[in-house]
This record gives structure tokens, sequence and C-alpha cells, in this order.
């Protein structure tokens, strides 16, 4: 599986997909969503520092999921997380792998300390992904949210850099692989080019 920055083409199948039953039962928002608000979405939020939008593509190129990690505090080091699986891909374990993947992306090129997120208690399947990548739960809301006219209860579980075991993990971002991407020199200088886009703990020269 591919990571990479959610693009502007992403977005509308981003919608579609935000508009299914499957996703928006369980994430915290009301549809209908709109291609133009999610256009404006983005245009906004593209280039801010305090949260990333990813998206994961399958080894033929398809894209199969969609993420992020929000609210990024790199004075405390965390971030709250987000995943939503192409409805028609679901129980693939396309979820476990890209929660896999942008939890790897948090720790190791953001260097955040902890990573956190909300589910709904009657979200056994999200629930079992990441309590098999390692999140715990931390505190319940009780009632917080109304599913098919029942009170839901809202769970908060965390993640800590070192209870996270990424050593089955390949993180692959399309586009580059390398931190570095060209190195000049001029007059005598040595310097380096980053990907500031993608590691934007490490940019600059």
């Amino acid at each position: 599986m591919i990571i990479r920055k959610l693009e502007k083409s992403d977005l509308g199948e981003r919608v579609a997909w935000m508009n299914n039953p499957m996703i928006f039962r369980t994430m915290h928002f009301t549809p209908p969503i709109s291609l133009e608000n999610t256009v404006a979405w983005f245009e906004k939020n593209k280039n801010i520092s305090t949260r990333c939008d990813m998206a994961f593509e399958d080894e033929a190129g398809k894209l199969v999921a969609m993420g992020g990690l929000t609210s990024i505090d790199y004075s405390t080091r965390k971030a709250e997380f987000y995943i939503f699986v192409n409805p028609s891909r679901q129980r693939e374990g396309i979820g476990t792998m890209a929660t896999k993947l942008l939890c790897k992306y948090g720790f190791d090129i953001l260097k955040l300390h902890k990573i956190y997120l909300y589910t709904n208690n009657t979200n056994f399947g999200a629930r079992k992904t990441y309590e098999k990548v390692g999140f715990k739960l931390e505190g319940v809301h009780r009632d917080e949210m109304i599913d098919d006219e029942k009170y839901d209860d809202r769970l908060y579980y965390g993640l800590l850099a070192g209870e996270f075991s990424s050593s089955d993990v390949e993180m692959t971002i399309k586009g580059c692989n390398s931190l570095i991407v060209e190195r000049h020199s001029i007059d005598g200088f040595d310097f380096s080019v980053v990907r500031d886009d993608l590691y934007p703990q490490s940019g600059g020269v």
C-alpha cells in the first residue's frame, strides 16, 4: 500500500464515500456533504501545519482509503487520528494497514509522542482494528452520539510512540521516499533540499 498527500483530484471520491451510510454513521459529521464545500475545506487546510490529510492507494494505484492527523500540537507532540476506507473495499484488511501506515508517518516523520482518536462504542470493526494496532481505551463519553435513534457512547483511544511496533510496516510515500530530494553546491557551500510538504518537521535547507 502507498501513502501520499490528499490531492484535489481525490475530492470527488471523498464526497461519495462520506455520503455513504457505512462511513458517516461512525464519523463525526452530518450528510449531505457537498463537493463545493469539500473543495473549499481542502483549499483552506492544504497548507496549514496543524493537520495532514492523506490518501492510500493499493498496488494497482486505486484509491482505497483516506485519513489524516489533525489538531497537531507540536508542543506536546500529539495529534488526532481519523481514517475511512472505500465502502466497497471494506473487510479486506485495508483499514488495518492504512492505520499502521498513518501511525508510522505520525511517529517516524512528524515525531509525535501520542496519537489519539474517537470512535463510537458500537463501531466494533474499527475498535478491533485500532486495538490490533496498539491503541488503548482511555475514556468513555457516555451517550455522546445518536445512531439509528439510539444513544451511543463515544470512546477515546490513545497510542504512544513507545507502544507502536512498526517493524512489519514498510512505508512508501508516493512521489518521494527520501527526505533529501536534491543536493546542491554553490560557491563552496553544500546544501540539501528536503520535502517539507511531506516532512514538515525537517523543512528548510
